[in-house]
C-alpha cells in the first residue's frame, strides 16, 4: 500500500508531467537538450517511486526543479513578442470557463450547454462577485476534445447571443465582464460575420451598464470586438492583441512572399505591437495583469484570486467615474448597478475613451476649424451665430449662381476623372453572354463602367463616384488637412504612405465633404481604394468622426460610398480601435436623429464592413460588387470548403439579408435622393 510520502512524490511528479508537457506545447524555442534533460530526471524518479526507492525520486525531481529554474530564468525573462504570441496560444492556458468557475461564485451558464448551444464558441452566464450580480461572457476555446467549439471562434449566432446577454444584464442592471480568446471570428458570409460584428459594435456602446473585458489569450481582430468595446480593459501579460495574424503580417514585411522565413515573423510580431504592453502604451488597455513567469496554466490556483481583485479594481474605478460618492472597495451590495443619471455619464466616457485612441498628423488650419465647430455647439453662441451665418450661406448661394452652377469650387478644385488608358478591355461575361471588347475610355465616360451588353459593373475609382452622385460642382470637402501617418513605425510603411499621397494627391484614404443630391444637402463621406486599397487607420477614423460631428451640428443627413479593402494592419491594433470609433459615432449620429444612407461599392471588405458601412439606416450595393468579410482564400483555408466565385457578390449578400437594395449605378443618386425625399417628406427635413 502507498504511504503519505509516496502520495506526495506522485503528486509532484504529475506536476512535474504538467510542466514538461506544458513547455513542449508552447514551442518558443527551448533547446532540445535542455527538455532532453527534464525528461531524463522525471524518467528516473518515476523509475525510483514505482520501486519504492523514495529518496532517490526525491533527489531526482529536485534536480528536475533546478533545470527548469534555470530554463524559466534563461528563456522566459525576455519574452520577445512572437514568443508571447506561441504562449498564448497554449491549450493549458485556463479558458472562459476556467475564470467563470474559478473568479466568481455562483456561475450558472445560460443560453445554452456545450454542444448543445446555438454557438458553443461562446458562453454567458450569470454569477456573483464580491455578493454583486455580474454576467460573465467569453469565448470558449475549450479542451482537446471539443473542437465543436472551433477554437473560439465565435459564429454571427454567438455573436449575437452575447449581445442578448449584455442586454438582459441591462435589464437587470448588473456589469458586464467579457473573456476575449479567439483568433477572429468564423469567416462563413452565409451568416453575415461583418455585418453582425457591425451590429455588436453599436449596440455595446449603447449598454447602459458598466462593460470589463479581460483579454485572457488571443485578442484576434474584429472577432474579439465583437465583445470587447468596454470602459475599462485588463489584458494578461503573456496574451496578444492584433489586427492580423503574424503569418499575415510577415506576408506585407517578407521580400520574397512565396517563401516567408523565421526572420520575417519575428519582425511582423515586432512591427504589429502585439503585446499587452504595447497595447498599453498606445492607450488601449487600462491594465496589465502579470501572470507566473511561465505564462498562466490552469493548475495555477494562486493566479485566480490576482485576476479576481484586477477586475474588482477595474469595476470599482468604472463606477467612481460615474458616481463621485462612491468609495471603492466599499463592499457594499450592489454597489455597481447604476442609477438612471449615471448612465449617460458612462456612455460620455465610453465615447471618450475611444474618441482619444489614434495618430494622425492634421495641420493647424483644421485643428481651429475643429475647435470652433465645438464651440458653436454652445447653445447661446450657436443662437448669435445662426443669423450671421444664415446671411453668409445666402452671399455664397447667390455666387455661386453667379458662377454659372460652380457650388464654393473653384474650377481647379473640381473633382476630375482620371484619364483612362487608350486600351480595350474584355467583359468578365464574354463567354456567357457574347460580349464585345469595349474602348476604356467609351466604358467609363459614356457607360459609366457598364458593359453595355450584359450590364456587368467594372470598378469605379472614387473620382467617379464624386462626379456621379452628387449635384454637378457641389462637392466641398472639408478637413482636408487630416493625413495617414506612419504610427507604429511600420518596416517600410513611411514609403508606402508616400507613394499613396503621390498616386492619389490624397492624403489619407477618406474624403469627406459637404454635397447636394438632387437639391438636398448632406454631408458625403467617399473612401479611395488607391490609397493603401482605401484601409480605414487612424486618419480615417478622425475624418468620419468629425463629419460624424458636422452632420449632427448641422442637422444633415450622411451618405458614405464605401471602397475598401478593410481596417489598416500596417496600423495595428489603432486601426482596430478605429473600427470601434467610426461605429460609436454611427451611434451617436442615430442617437441625435441623423439619417445614414451606406453605399458599398467594389470592394467594401473586412474592417470597414465590419464597422460603419454595415450600420446604415439603408444599405445599398452595386450588382456584382465584392462585399465580404475575408478574403475568398482566408475562407478557403479556415473553413476548409471551396465557395464559388460569386460567394461575396452583392447579390448573395442582399439574398442573405447584409444590404437593403442591389442599385444599377445609373440609377445610383436617383436611388438616393428618393430615399432622402422619404425623410423630406415628412417634414423633417431629413434629420429628426
Amino acid at each position: 500500500m502507498m504511504d503519505l510520502r509516496e502520495k506526495i512524490i506522485y503528486q509532484q511528479i504529475e506536476e512535474s508531467l504538467g510542466k514538461l508537457s506544458y513547455l513542449k506545447d508552447i514551442a518558443i524555442g527551448i533547446p532540445a537538450e535542455d527538455i532532453a534533460k527534464l525528461e531524463k530526471n522525471l524518467k528516473e524518479a518515476e523509475d525510483a517511486i514505482v520501486n519504492h526507492k523514495n529518496m532517490i525520486a526525491k533527489n531526482k525531481l529536485t534536480l528536475f526543479e533546478e533545470i527548469f529554474s534555470l530554463i524559466e530564468d534563461k528563456y522566459f525573462s525576455k519574452l520577445t513578442p512572437r514568443q508571447i504570441d506561441l504562449i498564448s496560444r497554449s491549450e493549458q492556458r485556463p479558458k472562459t470557463l476556467d475564470y467563470a468557475r474559478e473568479v466568481f461564485e455562483d456561475f450558472e451558464e445560460i443560453k445554452g450547454f456545450e454542444s448543445n448551444n446555438v454557438d458553443p464558441a461562446m458562453v454567458c452566464g450569470f454569477a456573483k462577485l464580491k455578493g454583486n450580480d455580474v454576467m460573465v461572457i467569453g469565448h470558449e476555446k475549450g479542451g482537446f476534445d471539443e473542437d465543436f467549439r472551433r477554437g473560439g471562434s465565435a459564429l454571427p449566432q454567438g455573436n449575437q447571443k452575447a449581445i442578448q446577454a449584455m442586454k438582459l444584464a441591462e435589464k437587470f442592471n448588473i456589469p458586464v465582464v467579457t473573456f476575449v480568446d479567439t483568433p477572429g471570428s468564423w469567416p462563413l458570409e452565409e451568416f453575415l460575420p461583418a455585418q453582425r460584428i457591425a451590429k455588436n459594435l453599436e449596440m455595446q456602446y449603447l449598454l447602459k451598464v458598466p462593460h470589463i473585458s479581460v483579454v485572457i489569450g488571443e485578442g484576434g481582430s474584429g472577432g474579439a470586438l465583437a465583445i470587447d468595446l468596454c470602459d475599462y480593459r485588463i489584458m494578461l501579460d503573456k496574451a496578444y492583441y492584433s489586427v492580423i495574424s503574424i503569418s499575415g503580417g510577415a506576408a506585407i514585411i517578407a521580400k520574397d512572399k512565396r517563401h516567408i522565413t523565421e526572420d520575417d515573423l519575428d519582425r511582423a510580431a515586432e512591427n504589429l505591437r502585439i503585446t499587452a504592453k504595447d497595447a498599453y502604451e498606445l492607450g488601449v488597455v487600462d491594465k496589465i495583469v502579470e501572470e507566473p513567469k511561465i505564462g498562466v496554466r490552469k493548475s495555477d490556483k494562486d493566479f485566480y484570486p490576482v485576476l479576481k481583485d484586477a477586475i474588482i479594481d477595474g469595476l470599482d474605478i468604472i463606477k467612481s467615474k460615474v458616481s463621485p460618492f462612491f468609495i471603492p472597495g466599499s463592499g457594499s451590495k450592489n454597489s455597481w448597478r447604476l442609477k438612471k443619471y449615471q448612465v449617460p455619464i458612462l456612455l460620455r466616457k465610453r465615447k471618450s475613451k475611444y474618441r482619444k485612441i489614434g495618430k494622425y498628423h492634421t495641420n493647424l488650419s483644421d485643428r481651429i476649424k475643429f475647435f470652433f465647430g465645438e464651440i458653436y455647439r454652445i447653445r447661446w453662441i450657436h443662437s448669435i451665430f445662426v443669423p450671421i451665418r444664415k446671411s453668409i450661406d445666402a452671399f455664397i448661394k447667390m455666387k455661386a449662381k453667379e458662377a454659372e452652377g460652380t457650388f464654393l469650387l473653384e474650377a481647379s478644385e473640381q473633382p476630375k476623372v482620371l484619364k483612362y488608358e487608350d486600351r480595350w478591355v474584355e467583359c468578365p461575361n464574354t463567354t456567357i453572354h457574347g460580349c464585345q471588347d469595349i474602348w476604356v475610355p467609351t466604358l467609363f465616360e459614356e457607360y459609366n463602367g457598364i458593359c453595355p451588353n450584359c450590364g456587368y459593373h467594372f470598378r469605379l475609382i472614387i473620382d467617379n463616384y464624386i462626379d456621379l452622385i452628387p449635384d454637378k460642382g457641389t462637392f466641398r470637402e472639408f478637413n482636408t488637412g487630416i493625413e495617414s501617418i506612419n504610427p507604429l513605425n511600420f518596416d517600410g510603411f513611411d514609403e508606402k504612405i508616400r507613394i499613396a499621397k503621390s498616386k492619389t494627391g490624397r492624403k489619407c484614404a477618406m474624403i469627406t465633404g459637404y454635397a447636394h443630391i438632387n437639391g438636398i444637402p448632406v454631408v458625403m463621406v467617399f473612401t479611395d481604394v488607391r490609397f493603401r486599397a482605401g484601409t480605414l487607420g487612424s486618419a480615417e477614423g478622425e475624418k468620419f468622426y468629425r463629419a460624424i460631428k458636422r452632420a449632427i451640428r448641422e442637422k444633415k443627413p450622411l451618405v458614405a460610398v464605401h471602397q475598401s479593402g478593410g481596417a489598416r494592419i500596417e496600423e495595428g491594433i489603432l486601426a482596430l480601435m478605429q473600427m470601434v470609433k467610426t461605429s460609436i459615432a454611427v451611434a451617436m449620429f442615430k442617437q441625435a436623429g441623423g439619417y445614414y444612407i451606406s453605399v458599398e461599392t467594389d470592394p467594401t471588405m473586412a474592417g470597414v464592413l465590419a464597422s460603419y458601412a454595415s450600420l446604415g439606416d439603408i444599405i445599398l450595393a452595386e450588382p456584382n460588387a465584392q462585399i465580404g468579410f475575408a478574403g475568398i482564400h482566408v475562407i478557403h483555408q479556415t473553413v476548409k470548403q471551396k465557395k464559388p466565385k460569386n460567394y461575396q457578390h452583392a447579390e448573395l449578400v442582399m439574398s442573405r439579408g447584409g444590404v437593403d437594395a442591389v442599385v444599377n449605378r445609373n440609377n445610383l443618386k436617383s436611388t438616393i435622393s428618393r430615399l432622402l425625399m422619404l425623410r423630406k417628406a415628412k417634414g423633417r427635413e431629413c434629420f429628426v
